[in-house]
């Protein structure tokens, strides 16, 4: 199992597949859907079924904010009728999609071409994806004053403030939402609750340093806030499988 933060971006497994986990739930991903992450967003992944001769191949795109602004500028609103409903990160691979993305990797085989088309074809993967069914999320991403802007901000928030008491009700003014609001759309897009997703942080924070092994884990665990060893012990383990120590081994 290993676990990292996500950054913004799409991910497409192109051979096999692997397990997601936010939290304690598990999705899978094959080559039929796409891995939407619109903010950071801690995950572990479990990969069961590989092997040399057939390996997990996954393609991960970074968004780049700029550049999708730049080409929802040039493009009518969609026609069709749209879900405003946040469906997780997990969405169904489109063709039109799937397509952009083959092209862009059959780019190395003509390395010259790389500088000049390259940008390009990712400014047709914005474009798909926004004329998608599902792309007013993406729209909501770059504008101002959406929801899912101001859940950016508050995982921005949580991320650079690991070892931070959170009070929701101060967190959810910040980002000028009411709390009942901030805790719905803070979960329909992270799939994690504000406090399930500072924790999670936390954790993976401490097995980076526990691996590290500069620092005594009961240091490591109070670093993050954890005044119990016990606690610290038990949610490490639900989270990554095993106990703390198990890392120095």
């Amino acid at each position: 199992m290993v676990s990292y933060v996500q950054e913004p971006s799409i991910c497409i497994v192109l051979q096999r597949e692997r397990e997601i986990y936010l939290g304690t739930e598990c999705q899978y991903f094959d080559d039929s859907h796409l891995m939407f992450c619109p903010v950071n967003i801690p995950i572990s992944l479990h990969i069961e079924h590989a092997t040399i001769e057939t390996p997990v191949i996954v393609l991960s795109m970074k968004l780049n904010l700029t550049t999708i602004r730049e080409v929802l500028a040039k493009i009518p609103p969609p026609k069709q009728s749209i879900n405003k409903r946040y469906l997780g990160i997990k969405w169904p691979l489109e063709d039109t999609v799937l397509s952009v993305f083959e092209r862009l990797i059959d780019l190395l085989n003509y390395p010259n071409d790389i500088v000049f088309l390259a940008s390009l074809i990712q400014q047709e993967i914005y474009y798909r994806l926004l004329m998608a069914q599902k792309g007013e999320k993406l729209r909501q991403l770059v504008v101002n004053g959406s929801h899912t802007h101001r859940i950016t901000q508050a995982t921005d928030w949580l991320k650079t403030h690991l070892s931070e008491l959170v009070v929701i009700e101060d967190l959810a003014s910040s980002c000028g939402m009411s709390v009942s609001g901030f805790h719905q759309y803070f979960k329909e897009i992270t799939q994690l609750s504000p406090l399930q997703y500072q924790k999670s942080l936390r954790l993976m924070e401490a097995r980076r340093l526990i691996q590290l092994g500069e620092e005594q884990i009961s240091q490591i665990a109070m670093q993050i806030d954890y005044e119990s060893p016990s606690q610290f012990s038990r949610e490490y383990k639900r989270l990554f499988g095993i106990i703390p120590s198990s890392e120095l081994i």
